[in-house]
């Protein structure tokens, strides 16, 4: 990394808890690697405090910011401009200063996709997706799958949590604005209920927290039998590396794409909106592990 002056250009994630973040490792090193008088900051920002803490930031000159978990939707509206997806999905979480304006985007949305179609060696056409969870990264995910030309998207989630079940009844009205041939359906979280549905489905992304750490009974309940056998699933944990689901669905014969993945893509698209240099995943992910293996 090159020494940090007075000029150097400084970036920052924000979000709550923060530590845990490989963002700036991503980051750092590729600013190093191309010689850039940069350097990238992990901050603490949480539903209480953003809106000051952001004051102080712009305030100070930052040039660019990554959001994460909570902040994602508050920081939507300390923005200039936005991308269709970040405009769709009702979140950023990246933020470049363009000529003295806040453009705000979400490369969650691309990345899921890029790491979707990295893994995807056979070229596979995806027709139906099948989403866990209707939070921000399940709205991310759907929005760029439709995007990409994905015909049919298939929701389970809680119905009885009305927020949750509102805000994404209030992102599908976004939706049909920009892709109305689309066709959305929300389901419960009974999994008897996702059967019917899952065997024409060609992808299967996990969007819940439910086997974060080792925790959550997402492998036990989920019907793999149901499952095509060439579908793919995507989980967008990366602690562990390679969650129960998906080690359970790696024994069925599946395809897997983990968090790691969604992490160096997103990452690469970051590093691209704030350099305009490009940045490639696989070296993103040799940074990621090496760091691991350290730590």
């Amino acid at each position: 990394m090159n020494t940090v002056s007075g000029y150097t250009s400084i970036y920052a994630i924000l979000g709550d808890p923060i530590r845990h973040s490989m963002s700036p490792v991503l980051m750092n090193r590729n600013f190093g690697r191309d010689g850039l008088d940069k350097v990238f900051l992990a901050l603490p920002a949480n539903m209480n405090d953003f809106d000051q803490v952001f004051t102080v930031l712009k305030r100070l000159g930052f040039a660019g910011y990554v959001f994460t978990m909570p902040v994602k939707e508050i920081a939507i509206g300390h923005m200039d401009a936005l991308t269709t997806e970040a405009e769709i999905i009702g979140a950023v979480n990246c933020a470049v200063s363009v000529g003295g304006r806040l453009v705000g985007s979400n490369t969650d949305s691309i990345g899921f996709w890029q790491a979707v179609q990295a893994a995807n060696s056979n070229r596979m056409a995806i027709g139906k997706l099948f989403v866990l969870g209707c939070g921000g990264f399940a709205k991310a995910a759907v929005a760029q799958a439709a995007i990409q030309g994905v015909g049919e998207i298939v929701v389970a989630t809680k119905l009885e949590e009305k927020a949750f079940v509102d805000s994404f009844h209030r992102f599908q009205d976004r939706m049909s604005q920009h892709v109305p041939d689309v066709r959305i359906t929300l389901v419960d979280w009974i999994p008897r209920a996702w059967e019917e549905h899952l065997g024409s489905c060609d992808l299967i992304a996990n969007g819940t927290p439910n086997g974060m750490g080792d925790q959550g009974d997402l492998h036990e309940i989920f019907p793999y039998s149901s499952v095509k056998s060439n579908s793919m699933f995507f989980d967008a944990i990366y602690y562990p590396r390679e969650t129960k689901f998906l080690k359970t669905a790696k024994e069925h014969g599946h395809t897997c794409i983990a968090g790691l993945d969604l992490l160096v893509h997103q990452g690469a698209v970051s590093y691209e909106t704030f350099t305009g240099n490009e940045a490639d995943p696989a070296v993103m992910m040799e940074d990621l592990l090496e760091f691991i293996r350290g730590t």
